[in-house]
């Protein structure tokens, strides 16, 4: 998982991102890092590749690493990557995993290099022009994989940009299409799936949600579905064949 990223919607200042990724910042406080390893384990239990394979992958967004962590374990063999615009999450990263992995400092509109897979984990709802992001993503790599939450809605409507919310948008199976309209991918496979403990509720809340959604409208508070999560595994038609 990774919101590190300044979205165009969620106004904060580089400086309360820097503190948010410090020691027994914010991230920490919230689960991030738990959330981050939960996510990247569906995606290593979805993604079709040879786990012995050599390839570069790129993680986008991937704040204190612990994406990058898993993917050393799963992926002995690959070459990986890891960018975030946090120095600090960074410093962290190289402190940690720098034996395991390249980090370096920068945001998801200025990718450098091509990369075999690009991973970019909960980071793109947060953009109210997420297809753009997507598209210069998809600039950079033979394969995109993103995952977002899957029909996510707020007093049962689909989200819409509002300045300071962390979710800009709800994203639907054909969220993505347009890179297809445009040339620029070959194929999306999508796999949704709950993710209990994430955006997904876990048992207990299950049972007391349904409740909590009846008293929210009272106290002037928007009623949250639960999300599901979705991977798109996007597949990019050859450089020399993209029109």
């Amino acid at each position: 998982m990774a919101i590190a990223v300044v979205s165009d919607g969620l106004d904060k200042t580089h400086e309360w991102w820097e503190n948010y990724f410090s020691e027994g910042g914010g991230w920490e406080r919230n689960g991030g890092r738990q959330q981050s390893r939960l996510f990247a384990e569906h995606f290593v239990q979805r993604f079709a590749i040879d786990r012995q394979s050599h390839f570069r992958l790129l993680d986008v967004g991937c704040a204190l690493g612990d994406a990058i962590d898993l993917f050393h374990q799963a992926y002995p063999q690959a070459e990986l990557h890891g960018v975030d615009f946090s120095a600090v999450a960074i410093a962290r990263c190289k402190s940690k995993l720098g034996a395991a992995a390249t980090f370096s400092v920068g945001d998801i509109d200025h990718v450098q290099g091509h990369f075999d897979v690009i991973y970019c984990s909960n980071t793109l709802e947060h953009f109210a022009n997420y297809a753009e992001k997507a598209a210069s993503l998809a600039e950079h790599c033979a394969r995109l994989c993103i995952l977002v939450p899957y029909k996510e809605l707020v007093d049962g409507k689909a989200l819409q940009p509002r300045a300071n919310e962390h979710h800009q948008a709800t994203f639907y199976d054909d969220s993505f299409d347009s890179l297809l309209r445009s040339g620029q991918a070959a194929s999306i496979d999508r796999f949704v799936f709950s993710a209990p403990g994430a955006w997904g509720w876990t048992p207990a809340e299950r049972v007391t949600q349904p409740l909590k959604n009846i008293l929210r409208p009272l106290l002037g508070k928007q009623v949250v579905s639960e999300p599901f999560q979705v991977l798109y595994d996007i597949k990019m038609k050859p450089r020399e064949a993209a029109v």
